[in-house]
């Protein structure tokens, strides 16, 4: 059995979503397996619902597998967050497409894509980035004559392009068209709106987010998110215990950027922090992972790991249980259903320590939840799979 391959955060699942996993099995008639973001997302937060509770519900909405994408590289930068991505639903040995959604899906992102991976795109890269450019803009200058590049969906079809083309030829991409109104718009006027419209609203107490969202969806939502005040305590906390020096140890922080966090020690909320630290060079998205990176107290070296190491699987319906027994075969790397002493023994550094990391995001997202029935640790060791009976 083939596969399509959906790359996600959903945060929260919302109807853009939804048409996206409908359309792609119209498109290519087959089932889709969504390689998820678990606790935080690549832009820096944590995520709203758990991530069993947003791959149930992608599940609900069409999807036949889930699977995590560890923050080992959803806290990273959109390359590294795209090629871990890509590589997990290479090894699973069945998925033959991407699809993406994107804005702009008639640009040649594999021509695009060519020249990104080409070395004097790359030295261009380099010399910009060290010219004050941000990383979006720098690709728009490198790229402009194959297509604008500059909203955030489409740099990541051009990084999931590359991914394929660099590690995984055999699985084609498809190009979608984005239905909603920008990845970072803050409008609702339809049925379809932005995870960070709906989020917004959500915070904002604005029942708006209702008509973007489906309705097997609301009950969480309207109980789900996290304490924000208490992310930045202990963002804080870690900020003023340790030096500059050591704060560069523990993230990707480089050329100095490690004492401009140190100082934000002392701002009085995460925005003023953001603020003084983030520049058209430092985006505040990159702050606010190199921030979670510094929380969760792992060596640099862990924040530069180049390939998944394990599947877990997160929800599935019938056609998804059939695609799980292929890949007892077909997958190339260990599969984790559930999380006990048989998947902790396996002998691997990196599938140790992506684990291990795994473990300690999901408990210190736990911790922040609003919700005290999941302020408990072990999360991942309580919590199965999620099986979604599947609709006749």
């Amino acid at each position: 059995m083939q596969a399509t391959g959906i790359i996600a955060e959903y945060n929260p699942f919302h109807n853009g979503h939804l048409y996206h996993i409908q359309e792609t099995k119209r498109l290519t008639q087959q089932p889709v397996i969504v390689v998820m973001s678990g606790s935080f997302m690549q832009r820096g937060e944590p995520a709203i619902l758990s991530k069993w509770q947003r791959a149930a519900f992608a599940v609900q909405g069409g999807a036949d597998l889930v699977l995590e994408l560890g923050c080992a590289f959803t806290l990273r930068s959109a390359e590294f967050f795209a090629r871990g991505a890509v590589e997990l639903l290479a090894t699973t040995g069945c998925v033959n497409t991407l699809a993406c959604g994107t804005e702009h899906p008639q640009s040649d992102f594999v021509a695009a894509a060519r020249l990104a991976c080409s070395a004097e795109a790359q030295a261009r890269l380099r010399e910009l980035l060290q010219s004050g450019s941000s990383y979006a803009q720098a690709w728009e200058k490198i790229l402009g004559a194959h297509t604008a590049f500059r909203s955030p969906n489409d740099i990541l079809a051009l990084e999931y392009t590359k991914a394929l083309l660099q590690t995984a030829a055999s699985i084609k991409p498809l190009y979608l068209q984005r239905t909603d109104e920008g990845y970072n718009s803050t409008s609702i006027s339809s049925n379809i709106a932005s995870a960070s419209a709906i989020r917004q609203a959500l915070a904002l107490g604005n029942g708006s987010w209702q008509q973007a969202t489906p309705a097997y969806t609301h009950a969480a939502l309207t109980l789900g998110g996290y304490d924000a005040q208490l992310l930045w305590q202990l963002l804080k906390y870690r900020l003023r215990l340790l030096t500059p020096s050591q704060l560069a140890e523990r993230c990707e922080a480089s050329e100095g950027l490690e004492n401009l966090l140190s100082k934000a020690g002392d701002c009085a909320c995460l925005q003023a922090a953001l603020a003084a630290c983030s520049s058209k060079r430092y985006t505040a998205s990159r702050i606010r992972r190199l921030l979670l990176q510094i929380l969760l107290d792992q060596s640099k070296a862990v924040w530069q790991q180049q390939e998944p190491a394990y599947l877990r699987v997160l929800a599935f319906n019938d056609t998804g249980r059939q695609l799980l027994h292929q890949m007892k075969t077909s997958s190339s790397l260990p599969l984790i259903t559930k999380l006990g002493q048989n998947a902790l023994n396996i002998n691997n550094a990196a599938y140790q320590t992506q684990l291990a990391l795994e473990i300690a995001a999901t408990d210190t997202w736990s911790l922040l939840q609003h919700d005290t029935a999941l302020n408990r640790s072990g999360n991942d060791f309580y919590q199965s799979p999620i099986y979604v009976r599947s609709q006749s």
